[in-house]
């Protein structure tokens, strides 16, 4: 028996598989999904997996069975590749969040849908195929236990195509719950896997660089703390993503500075209160510059994320943040518009309001906006998002911020700062403004 398990891009459709292979190279890195199904997947199978990211699916051999995640933007590209399978009798299995989160759209293009996490779902799927038997949906009851889960098939991957290749998953989920994080609304409360575990993992992986995927490496502080002191041993760099709370940790920052840590990806998000974002604190201006500049004293470069849009943001929104990302001393920063992923809370609470413009799942990616925001037009939410990147990545601002970051990190770093920070200039500065996939990476500026 054969399977074919398809990470889809939405670029996939007008953009040449050498361009996406390069932005990989740069910036990217493979998502940990399919792996761990394929890992799942009992030995007498023959396993192939496609990242359109770095290759084409056309031309493959027929397979017996395609497994398709399927994400917000590229679910387009995922559904139309599903019709086209099942229209040469291909039976198609899609999940992923997308497919979770809205079963029912998902369903129209499938023969099974999976909703929830592989481990506890993909396999009762496998044997019901095997044997005849499967049926349109398979929903894991309760959450997977991540000590449990095998280790991902990375064999599969074309390795050299990425920025930073080894992705380890430490532990899922956020306690904080903001209302358009989809990833919360997929994955709910933290779970964890134990230290040593971890550790074990990262050890056999033949590569210095490590990119946790966890949603926030820093949810349980001391687990995080527990971690690292495993991590000093092994001599690994790694990156991650963390909530701006963890710039006033000074022993979490001094270990994570041993430990190896080589950037961190902060979430800022609104530099104004927002109802329904739980992190975004009254003196956020204050208190996010000197959290960016307590990471940074500890050593290690800070890539801040900021959403726009949110309830609470008028038009000085993006000047505000601007100066603070500058003020703080982030190496690069992601601004970004809102996009109300469907199936998430804020999704459901703009509908309920008539405030979604367009139910083309494609165009749920910033700058483009499409919903309508409460204190500007959607027209000028996607410009101030582009004129605030563009403005960050200005060629004078790139050498001062590389020279900072060579004084601060070292020569290596600072040569690499510039290098990314072209990378950005070059997909913000010209054209329209949009970005390519994974442009946004945590691998784009921390390591």
């Amino acid at each position: 028996m054969e399977l074919l398990l398809i990470d889809p891009v939405t670029t996939a459709r007008f953009v040449p598989v050498g361009q996406r292979r390069r932005l990989r190279r740069g910036i990217g890195y493979p998502g940990l999904g399919l792996l761990t199904v394929a890992a799942l997947t009992p030995s007498d199978i023959d396993v192939r997996m496609v990242d359109e990211a770095v290759e084409e699916v056309d031309g493959r051999p027929v397979p017996d069975l395609a497994g398709i995640t399927v994400q917000a933007p590229a679910a387009p590209r995922a559904y139309a590749l599903a019709d086209g399978f099942r229209a040469r009798g291909v039976p198609v299995v899609l999940g992923g969040i997308h497919a979770s989160l809205n079963p029912d759209e998902a369903a129209a293009h499938a023969d099974a849908v999976v909703i929830g996490e592989a481990e506890l779902t993909w396999p009762t799927l496998l044997r019901d195929f095997r044997t005849g038997r499967l049926r349109p949906l398979y929903r894991a009851c309760g959450r997977a236990d991540l000590d449990s889960s095998p280790r991902p098939r990375r064999d599969l991957l074309r390795l050299a195509d990425y920025r930073i290749p080894y992705v380890v998953q430490a532990s899922k989920g956020c306690p904080w719950a903001c209302e358009f994080c989809a990833l919360n609304a997929y994955l709910g409360e933290p779970r964890y896997r134990a230290a040593s575990s971890v550790a074990a993992e990262i050890a056999a992986i033949p590569c210095r660089e490590i990119l946790f995927a966890d949603d926030n490496f820093h949810a349980d502080p001391q687990r995080a703390r527990e971690l690292m002191r495993a991590l000093v041993p092994l001599g690994r760099r790694w990156v991650a993503e963390a909530t701006w709370t963890i710039g006033f940790d000074a022993e979490t920052l001094a270990l994570a500075r041993r430990s190896g840590c080589a950037g961190l990806f902060v979430g800022f998000d609104s530099i104004n209160e927002q109802e329904f974002v739980r992190k975004a604190p009254a003196d956020a201006e204050r208190l996010y510059v000197e959290s960016m500049r307590n990471i940074r004293a500890a050593g290690i470069p800070v890539v801040a994320a900021f959403v726009f849009g949110l309830d609470n943001d008028d038009a000085s929104v993006f000047a505000r943040s601007l100066a603070v990302a500058v003020a703080g001393g982030a190496s690069l920063v992601n601004f970004s518009a809102l996009v109300p992923y469907p199936g998430t809370p804020v999704f459901r609470r703009l509908e309920a309001e008539h405030r979604i413009l367009e139910r083309d799942w494609s165009r749920y990616i910033s700058p483009n906006v499409c919903f309508r925001p409460a204190r500007m037009s959607a027209d000028a939410l996607r410009a101030g998002v582009i004129d605030a990147q563009r403005r960050f990545y200005a060629c004078g601002t790139i050498a001062r911020r590389a020279a900072a970051d060579a004084r601060r990190f070292g020569w290596g770093q600072g040569l690499l700062s510039l290098a990314l920070n072209l990378a950005q200039r070059r997909n913000w500065g010209q054209g329209s403004g949009s970005v390519p996939e994974g442009s946004a990476s945590v691998a784009g500026g921390a390591s």
